[in-house]
């Protein structure tokens, strides 16, 4: 066989395989206590584009350091874990009408105060855009989470304080 010909086999055979797959950033989460960074991506089959799958990426000084599959199955029943100190979970999604190819309402739920168990809930919108997945708060597009800790003098952080969304 001729190099030429051995070349366009090679060729379609990598192409005709091709990864129909599609990651959206959804959301970038950064905290007042620490430098690592986070972003929550989503993969989505990239000719239907329902989600296949969700990601948190961990990052330290700019450089990804992990990448963690989270399980969609669990966003409606028991929620996805994004942060879990000890027995208590921190942070976490969760929806009781989620969908993987038209999304859903989720609820971003915190430990506000680990000494007496109080949390605190927001709920956003996880749905398509003409750009893909996107998560919207009151209509507006929100790339950006911003965790304030809750401190208590003498004990230091006892949960999140608050979400500053943008």
């Amino acid at each position: 066989m001729n190099s030429s010909l051995s070349l366009f086999l090679f060729v379609t055979l990598m192409f005709s395989g091709k990864v129909l797959a599609r990651e959206d950033v959804i959301a970038t989460i950064t905290s007042d206590d620490n430098k690592q960074v986070y972003n929550m991506v989503v993969q989505s089959d990239d000719e239907t584009n329902t989600i296949k799958s969700f990601y948190k990426d961990n990052y330290l000084n700019g450089k990804k350091i992990d990448r963690e599959l989270l399980s969609s199955a669990t966003l409606v029943t028991t929620g996805v874990v994004l942060d879990q100190r000890g027995e208590r979970t921190v942070l976490s999604l969760k929806s009781d009408n989620f969908d993987n190819e038209r999304g859903g309402l989720v609820t971003i739920d915190t430990l506000f105060n680990g000494v007496n168990g109080q949390r605190k809930e927001y709920e956003m919108e996880l749905t398509q855009s003409k750009d893909g997945w996107k998560l919207f708060k009151g209509g507006k597009i929100i790339s950006k989470l911003h965790i304030l800790v809750n401190k208590k003098f003498l004990l230091g952080a006892v949960g999140i304080k608050d979400i500053v969304m943008k």
